[in-house]
């Protein structure tokens, strides 16, 4: 069986539909969260939590409260929960620029979209 790995477009409209079927996962983690993926199928994304509730988007819409370097492989390992955040980061594979404390609550959210 060959299993081919979902684009990242299609992760972000996964994400996009988990955050509008459960807004409660996104109490508590307003911001923006910019996506800098790099590498084949990279490019830019954003997790979006306001007043309106959570969405994903392809494009930077609004100015970033935080943005994650990483490779786009590395990105679907974390969203497959094959690669924890916190490894990810203390090895060098995710760099984190702007609010930490909200990258950090960023784990909580992913972790309760299910891929």
């Amino acid at each position: 069986m060959n299993f081919t790995k979902p684009s990242s477009i299609e992760v972000f409209e996964m994400i996009d539909a988990a955050l509008k079927h459960d807004p409660d996962i996104t109490k508590g983690k307003e911001g923006v969260y910019q996506f800098a993926l790099q590498g084949e199928d990279g490019g830019t994304f954003q997790i979006i939590i306001d007043e309106k509730g959570g969405r994903a988007v392809n494009g930077e819409e609004l100015e970033p409260t935080c943005t994650l370097v990483l490779n786009t492989e590395d990105f679907k390992d974390m969203i497959a929960k094959k690669l924890n955040p916190t490894v990810a980061f203390m090895s060098g594979k995710l760099k984190i620029k702007g609010n930490m404390g909200l990258a950090l609550k960023l784990q909580t959210l992913l972790n309760a979209v299910n891929f």
